[in-house]
């Protein structure tokens, strides 16, 4: 079998071939494509995650080998999603393509012709609490990353800090539906460029938040362009190594009615959250050096 490098030009020509024809929905579980995985997917994202990236991943003892569950991580790198191909090349590793599992996605990638398609046959929904539920429903697996653009796109001295923004949805999924929730964290994903800092006013001020949906508007200092603005540029990443860690699955009653209950719903949100805390910190501490690791 070929080195996943030497397969890479047939992958990117199998790649226009499929995302080239009509617009797919991002709301539509159907749009996830087995097929396209294996022969487009699984070679370029294994290559990021091997070669590329590096990646080292501890804790794959807690997945959950059966039944549905949220997976809940930290988010760096932008709206190129550096960490996100390098969770899912693992989780199909472990899981394999046909597994119904799906990734929450910001808007505004699905916006971008081609990337449209790819996004939505690798996995990709639209990030709304309906996706959420019919992934559930369906039995799936979900990776949301409920810090969203804000984490992705914060300042690189807050690169190890965890902020989920309050955002308590996948608690109240986790009561409803009874899905365990698995914390998932990394460093060096943030590490692929360096955001000097990142602006909330900048992106009110100039219109970006209404247009696009995108709350934060990044300084960023990297390749190719050495200085840009905003998150929508696309870049060269820097090989960063990344340390993956997956800590030991949450499991809430099953209780619609606690997923009502504010209370517990803040209570649940904020285990989950000084968890994946203490794993970011425990990893940061055994970084050496920025990018090398």
């Amino acid at each position: 079998m070929p080195a996943v490098s030497e397969r890479v030009p047939a992958v990117a020509a199998r790649l226009y071939q499929e995302v080239s024809g009509p617009g797919l929905d991002p709301d539509d579980l159907e749009g996830r494509d087995p097929r396209f995985i294996e022969e487009v997917g699984r070679p370029f994202c294994d290559w990021l995650r091997k070669v590329y990236f590096r990646a080292e991943c501890e804790g794959l003892e807690y997945l959950p080998r059966r039944g549905s569950f949220i997976a809940v991580a930290n988010h760096s790198g932008g709206p190129m999603l550096p960490d996100i191909w390098v969770m899912i090349s693992q989780f199909w590793e472990l899981f394999g393509s046909q597994a119904p599992s799906y990734a929450l996605v910001h808007d505004a990638a699905f916006r971008v012709p081609g990337v449209r398609n790819a996004l939505i046959k690798l996995g990709a929904l639209r990030a709304s609490r309906r996706n959420a539920e019919k992934v559930l429903e369906a039995g799936g697996v979900l990776l949301i990353t409920p810090g969203g653009d804000l984490e992705a796109l914060r300042s690189f001295r807050q690169r190890n800090r965890l902020d989920l923004h309050g955002r308590t949805a996948f608690v109240e999924w986790a009561f409803r539906y009874g899905a365990p929730v698995l914390p998932v964290v990394n460093v060096g994903a943030h590490e692929v460029y360096c955001t000097l800092f990142s602006s909330r006013a900048l992106a009110r001020w100039s219109g970006i938040e209404r247009w696009t949906g995108v709350k934060t508007v990044p300084v960023n200092l990297g390749l190719p362009w050495g200085i840009w603005l905003t998150g929508f540029v696309p870049y060269l990443p820097f090989p960063s190594k990344m340390s993956f860690q997956i800590g030991k699955p949450f499991r809430f009653p099953k209780d619609p009615r606690l997923a009502q209950n504010p209370d517990a719903v803040m209570r649940a949100f904020h285990r989950v959250g000084d968890r994946m805390q203490e794993m970011l910190d425990e990893l940061a501490a055994r970084r050496r050096f920025p990018v090398i690791g």
